[in-house]
């Protein structure tokens, strides 16, 4: 199974459920003036209530960017059951063409395992209700189709969440390197500063240059240049914890985030990757050095003058001879 991340899931139940809500509302408020008109009154009641679920869903997205899925699944849903179970009651056959857009909807308005519990009690109520109300032939293949319908809802919508979380990561990974780029660095890094305030932890940046690079590709081509860049990547990868993390910010140049780290630390992680590097074989008899700058972030200082001290000290360190670790 395709697990996706908790905002990917977030932001599409956003997107579909407020799209639902308002084609929800715009079609079935004439069904509900018209049950009233035929003297329905509970199901026009029904569907009054369902367009007021929707108004509401509607007023949360827009207003508070807030969409409750848990009052969708304990509220919306026992209420459209209940209300379909009435409709097969009063009116029938016409009942079954109810049944679809509520399957389908499940998947749009609640995450995968809340959609199958929805649609598994609504099936489990609804279909031997149908079974005793209209002819068992007819009732066999509305059970049939209905179940298909769900399954493939469910198979639709994955895709389309696959779909989105392929995206999302090609929008903020480097191509070359695999690592994280600068689409995301902005909101990393206030996320950092945020646990920083929050839980007093210290945070880090290191800035990271590999020296003459433009010498190397002048000497051995850019296809072996671009080879340095992922197995340096790579390293930084390999080294490095699973709370940091490390984009690619311009052709040569790297940001490390150290999560939970000092400004000793840090200058001893730097220091390390320095090393580390520099006794690498990238090259035939040519060794390739870096230059780094560390920054451990300061008590109300906003992420791009923290970023800005990483690279002065990171400039610091070239101007200095390179193949170096400045820090305060």
């Amino acid at each position: 199974m395709t697990r996706h991340s908790p905002q990917q899931a977030h932001d599409f139940l956003h997107q579909s459920s407020l799209g639902l809500a308002i084609v929800g509302i715009v079609l079935m408020t004439p069904f509900s003036i018209n049950n009233f008109l035929q003297g329905r009154y509970l199901l026009g009641v029904g569907g009054l209530l369902i367009n007021g679920i929707f108004a509401f869903n509607t007023w949360t997205i827009t207003k508070r960017n807030y969409y409750s899925d848990t009052l969708t699944l304990w509220v919306l849903v026992p209420i459209v059951i209940f209300f379909l179970n009435l409709a097969f009651i009063q009116q029938g056959i016409i009942g079954v063409f109810w049944c679809y857009p509520s399957v389908i909807a499940c998947y749009f308005m609640l995450p995968e395992r809340k959609a199958w519990l929805a649609n598994l009690t609504l099936l489990s109520i609804t279909f031997p209700i149908a079974w005793h109300i209209i002819e068992p032939a007819l009732a066999l293949r509305m059970i049939s189709t209905v179940v298909m319908v769900s399954i493939f809802s469910a198979i639709f919508v994955r895709v389309i969440n696959a779909q989105q979380q392929k995206l999302k990561l090609q929008a903020i990974t480097d191509p070359l390197t695999g690592l994280l780029n600068r689409t995301s660095l902005h909101e990393t890094l206030e996320q950092a500063i945020a646990q920083s305030k929050r839980m007093g932890i210290s945070m880090t940046l290191a800035s990271l240059d590999i020296d003459h690079f433009k010498a190397i590709n002048d000497a051995f081509g850019h296809a072996t240049g671009d080879q340095v860049l992922r197995d340096i990547s790579g390293l930084l990868k390999e080294r490095l914890r699973r709370v940091d993390q490390v984009f690619r910010i311009g052709g040569e140049e790297f940001l490390l985030l150290f999560y939970g780290s000092d400004t000793e630390s840090g200058y001893l992680v730097a220091e390390e990757l320095r090393h580390l590097i520099g006794s690498q074989p990238f090259l035939p008899d040519h060794s390739v050095t870096v230059s780094i700058g560390v920054a451990t972030l300061h008590p109300k200082e906003d992420w791009t003058t923290w970023m800005q001290r990483s690279d002065d000290y990171l400039y610091r360190a070239k101007s200095a001879g390179r193949n170096q670790v400045m820090c305060m």
